[in-house]
């Protein structure tokens, strides 16, 4: 049968889904009237497959003239039943009306039409919390609140938009379609009514506040109840204040029951914005829509800081701050001065809106106040601080220019007169100031106005000025309002004196014997010509005992040559300068040394500690000659065999006819004097070095000779150490000793023979031939033996194949100059050196020689690994070879076998591991590993051996079930199977597991109930507490050992346990109220629990109150924040004070639940709620008031010692 929905508006006179009006039904018996119909359905209505009714069929015409007897009869209607039920919508279905005959039977052979019904579904709403049902009901609903929600053929339709948690009665009204051979019912079937409730919701959103007053520091709010509660009662309020001017977001200022508040402590012109949410039991509603509300204005508040700045003889600027506007915008300011003292000598002098104003016109040197007031549409504000200041005075004119009394040669006197105008004030004092004119003046104050003078006198006496010398004079007044200008300058000179003393005589030149020196003259001549200037000498160490040298004119010029002096000698020189006054002071002291004179020659170089490689030259320091010897220039030639020891020395120098020479030093210096390094050839490429405490310097001379080498020397340590020289040779030395005037001449020649030493370096160490464990290795004698034969050679190894730095060990000793080192590992690279000695000790090494032994073939790899065994195959690992033996491994080969049979290989590749396939199940095998390089294949690992495992068990036979049960218990259903026979292939039963289905419901999915798992040797096993009336198919499988995996399911039993199923319970908003029966619901498995659900352990969905607590366990979801609004109103909660759960510490809790309320109490129950809610609230709010009079209770009762009647207990302190 097609079913179809309908989509209808819950009261009359609300729109239908087709744009047309919901209206009364007709009652009292009248007929109804089926509207136009579209493919047999009401327009308007959503039903798609609607059954159409006929389209001859007029059921408002009037019917056809029938015989009177033939009227048909129907069967009564019954109520309409729910199916199911949401917030907003009701599905419901009712039994079809069917024609059960005619009043008056037809004749025979007469075939009349039967009549076609269609059905009018009714509802009004009645009261929410009443239960009436039958003629209750009927008695309750008004005939003419009846609303017709559909009308069609259908037996279901859903009536939508409904109002959440309201109670609506629905009643059957059948209209026939009588065809126009039978005559027309005198009324219609109509059922009798039943009621039915869809669940409660949050409540909507509440309209926006709205401003029940203002003021200039508070709003009041008020708000109605919103238009849908959700059908439940609002109990709750919160409301939100933000002021947009802030940006601090919304804050609740109000949570209660009542639909006004008002908001005080507001600032005034502010604009504030609110918002409003309701509560009931299930939740909270979403906020309105905010509204916006502005405070009443105020006036301005003070401009204060008023600060008042004097700008001249005749203005002042006024500025203030911009106050505070009350909330209504500042039209104009009022500025007010004041040059008196009273309260009322005030006078407006400006009106407008900026915040400053410049007043002019003012007396200089008075003193005005200045106040302002802001004023707006409110009013004007109060006076700001009063502020006051002064307008400037006016300085007095210039003084005249000043007139000389009289002079000297340090001093000058000078006089003026008084200004002409004192500028309104007389004049308290006078400044004299003085600028230097002359450049000599200028030698002892700076070139800036300098104050010489301030007083009230018009005369004063400049001291400490120059002789000779002019200077600029000024002079200015001053009176109480300031300095005047300066006077003009005038010129006055000092009297003519003796010059100033020149300047300290400087050296422009110097040699042995003779000075030229030159000094700068006087920087003032005292007001006279200088005539000429005395030269004046001290010899010695001291500037004491100066002589008259030289007088030079002055047209000859500052210049002056001394001769005939020593050389190398300090000579100190002053200077004086003489005019028609007289001589000056004397000039700084000058100082000259003559210069220097080179050094004679020094004695020859005597050696000491003599090594094979170096040797010490010392000799004694010459005469200086006026300056100190700073360096030494040494000669060393090395003396070949063929040569004549003695040479013939020409004017102290030799001539040089070998090869290079080296000019190296090197800056360390030993205790006995410093170090020289000298290298030489015999070929004649002889090279030197010295190193000592100072640098390089050039030599003269040459020295006559093979290989010389010239080595600069500086320093006053007379001794040198020479390195870097050859065993056994002999040199020559010479020495030459220098200071600043040059070198001396050459000293005589010394001959120094080294002392023999150890042997050079083996040469040409090469490898002759090599294995895969040795070396065979040649090298050549050394070319030096410096002095003494070579005794022996000793050769080292070492290995180069890792990262560190090799370490050589010895690998060979012996005369020989062949050798072959033995026991080396194959591929390998070695370095080789090897060192020659003699009496003197070992030689250095040679040159490392790189050689490698040749490559073999690997080592064998790790003993193979088994892993992830199974029936027929295994997983094998290992590990390569420690030793690759100078050849990387290309390759491994794996190998298995049976016992009694040969190894077979089964794998060949580059991989360390291999899933070995195709083996026989509890089969024992062996296996091993080979490596394979470029040389050859290598050694066999260990063999390691394994066992595949057995097949699964195989499933169970005989499978039987047999149910017990017991009227007073659940049924209990037994199991018995026999097992299979052992085979040797299979595994042995560790366990069974047996699986219990649900197949009562015509699904396309099982439901598992249970699984249980019992031992192996079990052949038996009990499953409880099955539920009644329930198909079930039981299956079982073996588990096996040795982790051999689960075999298969026998085949399944299907079982049907007796008696009838028992229901599964719903929530009370779905189940009907005129039945008793619930819905049933799917059984499904138990997630929120450890393995799976039992028959005995079903559960059912919980109803009513137990639902809520379970959500009250669960957290916050779906309740309101307020604390209130977690429990329902329907129960009986006692709430005490807050501040007893604070100061007991938890001992006495904030709620205690009493019990559920019965529904005819709730009338009395919700007014006495809000009673105790609201003295409960006034204790809080004053529980300190509280606590200080029970104190004071305690308090007399313990002064006058009260003591109880007989059976009233024991008062505790």
């Amino acid at each position: 049968m097609s079913t179809s929905c309908a989509e209808i508006k819950s009261m009359p006179g609300t729109s239908l889904g087709n744009g047309d009006t919901a209206a009364p039904c007709k009652t009292n018996g009248e007929r109804g009237t089926i509207p136009e119909q579209r493919n047999g359905i009401r327009p308007g209505f959503l039903n798609k497959h609607s059954t159409t009714l006929p389209e001859d069929a007029e059921p408002d015409a009037e019917p056809a003239e029938v015989p009177p007897e033939y009227v048909p009869r129907f069967s009564q209607a019954t109520p309409p039943s729910m199916v199911t039920v949401d917030f907003t919508s009701i599905t419901l279905q009712w039994s079809a009306v069917s024609q059960t005959g005619l009043s008056v039977s037809p004749p025979e052979g007469t075939e009349l039409p039967s009549c076609s019904i269609a059905y009018s579904l009714q509802m009004q709403q009645v009261e929410t919390r009443s239960t009436a049902t039958g003629a209750e009901l009927a008695g309750m609903c008004k005939s003419d609140k009846w609303v017709e929600v559909y009308r069609g053929t259908d037996l279901l339709t859903q009536v939508r938009n409904l109002r959440p948690g309201r109670r609506y009665a629905f009643r059957l009204v059948c209209i026939p379609v009588v065809p126009p051979e039978l005559t027309a019912p005198a009324s219609q079937p109509t059922s009798p009514p039943v009621a039915f409730a869809n669940p409660a919701t949050v409540p909507g959103a509440p309209q926006p506040p709205r401003l029940g007053g203002r003021g200039r520091t508070n709003l009041t709010f008020r708000w109605v109840e919103p238009e849908d509660t959700g059908g439940r009662d609002v109990y709750l309020y919160h409301l939100q204040m933000m002021a947009p001017a802030t940006q601090q977001g919304f804050e609740t200022v109000y949570e209660g029951e009542e639909k006004r508040y008002k908001a005080a402590r507001l600032v005034p012109g502010n604009e504030y914005r609110a918002r409003v949410k309701a509560f009931n039991i299930i939740g909270e509603s979403v906020w309105s829509d905010e509204a916006s509300f502005t405070t009443q204005a105020t006036v301005p508040e003070r401009p204060d800081p008023l600060e008042c700045t004097p700008d001249g003889p005749s203005d002042v600027l006024v500025t203030w701050g911009v106050p505070a506007d009350g909330g209504a915008p500042i039209n104009t300011y009022q500025l007010q001065r004041s040059d008196g003292d009273g309260p009322d000598s005030f006078e407006p002098i400006y009106n407008g809106t900026e915040c400053q104003y410049r007043v002019s016109g003012l007396r200089s040197g008075v003193l005005y106040r200045f106040r302002v007031l802001a004023e707006n549409e409110e009013g004007r504000g109060a006076w700001s601080n009063i502020a006051a200041a002064q307008t400037a005075a006016v300085p007095p004119d210039s003084p005249s220019m000043p007139t000389v009394l009289g002079s000297n040669r340090t001093s000058v006197s000078i006089k003026w007169e008084a200004p002409e105008a004192d500028g309104g004030s007389p004049v308290s004092s006078y400044q004299v100031e003085l600028r230097p004119k002359s450049k000599a003046g200028l030698a002892g104050m700076s070139d800036e106005w300098l104050t010489v003078y301030q007083g009230e006198a018009t005369a004063c006496t400049m001291s400490c000025l120059y002789a000779g010398c002019v200077y600029r004079v000024r002079i200015r007044a001053k009176n109480a309002s300031g300095w005047s200008q300066y006077s003009i300058p005038s010129d006055v000179k000092a009297a003519p004196g003796v010059p100033h003393a020149p300047g300290a005589p400087q050296s422009m030149g110097q040699s042995a014997v003779a000075i030229e020196l030159a000094w700068e003259a006087p920087q003032h001549d005292g007001g006279s010509d200088i005539m000429s200037y005395r030269l004046e000498m001290s010899e010695g160490a001291s500037n004491s005992g100066f002589k008259t040298v030289q007088t030079r004119s002055a047209t000859e010029g500052c210049r002056a040559n001394v001769h005939d002096l020593m050389p190398g000698t300090q000579y100190f020189f002053q200077v004086y300068a003489v005019n028609n006054q007289g001589a000056s002071a004397a000039s700084g002291t000058g100082s000259a040394t003559t210069r220097p004179a080179p050094p004679l020659a020094p004695p020859p170089p005597t050696p000491s500690d003599i090594t094979s490689s170096s040797f010490k030259l010392s000799w004694a320091c010459p005469q200086a000659r006026g300056a100190p010897v700073t360096e030494y220039m040494v000669n060393l030639h090395h003396v070949p065999e063929a040569v004549p020891s003695t040479n013939t020395l020409s004017n102290g120098h030799a001539h040089a006819n070998g090869n290079s020479v080296l000019d190296s030093l090197d800056d360390t210096s030993s205790t006995s004097g410093s170090t020289a390094q000298a290298q030489d050839t015999r070929q004649g490429a002889e090279a030197a070095s010295v190193s000592g405490r100072a640098g390089l310097a050039g030599g003269k001379g040459s020295f006559h000779g093979v290989g010389q080498s010239r080595l600069p020397w500086r320093g006053a340590d007379p001794s040198v150490n020479v390195t870097g020289l050859h065993p056994f040779q002999e040199y020559s030395c010479q020495v030459q000793a220098g200071n600043s005037a040059g070198f001396s001449d050459w000293s005589s020649t010394a001959f120094v023979r080294t002392a023999p030493a150890a042997p050079s370096a083996p040469t040409n160490l090469q490898a002759q031939g090599a294995s895969s464990s040795s070396i065979s290795l040649h090298w050549e004698q050394p070319e030096e033996d410096n002095g003494s034969p070579v005794t022996g050679y000793l050769l080292e190894s070492a290995s180069t194949s890792g990262r560190v730095a090799p370490v050589y060990q010895k690998a060979y000793s012996g005369k020989d100059t062949r050798c072959t080192v033995s026991d080396l590992r194959p591929g390998r690279g070695y370095q080789f050196r090897v060192l020659a000695q003699n009496a003197q000790g070992q030689g250095p090494w040679s040159q490392p020689l790189h050689a490698s032994a040749e490559a073999d073939v690997p080592g064998a790899p790790s003993q193979p690994v088994c892993s992830k065994r199974t029936s027929n195959g295994v997983t094998v690992k290992w590990v390569a070879p420690e030793v690759e033996n100078g050849s990387p491994v290309i390759s491994y080969r794996l190998q298995c076998h049976q016992e009694g049979q040969p190894f077979e290989e089964v794998y060949r590749g580059c991989q360390l591991q291999y899933r070995l396939q195709g083996l026989e199940a509890g089969t024992s095998y062996s296996l091993r590993v080979q490596a394979v390089n470029g040389v050859g294949e290598g050694c066999w690992s260990e063999e390691a051996g394994f066992a595949t495992t057995r097949l699964p068990p195989q499933p169970p036979q005989g499978l039987e079930c047999t149910l017990e049960a017991d009227p007073m218990e659940r049924p209990q259903l037994t199991l018995t199977w026999n097992p299979h026979n052992h085979d040797g292939v299979h595994a042995d039963v560790a366990s069974h597991e047996v699986e219990l289905l649900d197949v009562t419901a015509p699904s396309t999915h099982a439901v598992r109930v249970a699984k249980h798992t019992c031992s192996g040797r079990m052949q038996q096993h009990s499953i409880p507490n099955l539920l009644p009336g329930t198909r079930y198919q039981v299956r079982l499988r073996c588990v096996g050992s040795q982790g051999s995996g689960h075999g298969d399911y026998c085949d399944p039993v299907i079982i049907s346990t007796p008696g009838s199923r028992e229901p599964v319970s719903k929530p009370a908003s779905v189940m009907s109220e005129t039945s008793s029966s619930t819905l049933p619901l799917a059984l499904s498995s138990n997630k929120g629990r450890r393995g799976s659900m039992t028959g005995a352990e079903a559960d059912v969905i919980p109803t009513g109150n137990e639902r809520i607590r379970k959500i009250k366990k669960g957290g916050k979801a779906g309740l309101s924040k307020a604390g209130k609004a977690k429990i329902p109103p329907e129960r009986l909660i006692l709430y005490f004070p807050k501040f007893l759960h604070k100061y007991s510490w938890g001992w006495i809790p904030k709620r205690l639940l009493v019990g559920d309320v019965p529904e005819n109490l709730m009338p009395l129950y919700v007014p006495c709620r809000r009673a105790l809610a609201a003295a409960s609230k006034a204790v809080q709010q004053h529980y300190l008031k509280v606590l200080l009079s029970l104190a004071a209770i305690f308090l007399v009762a313990w002064l006058i010692k009260w003591e109880p009647p007989p059976g009233l207990g024991v008062f505790r302190q």
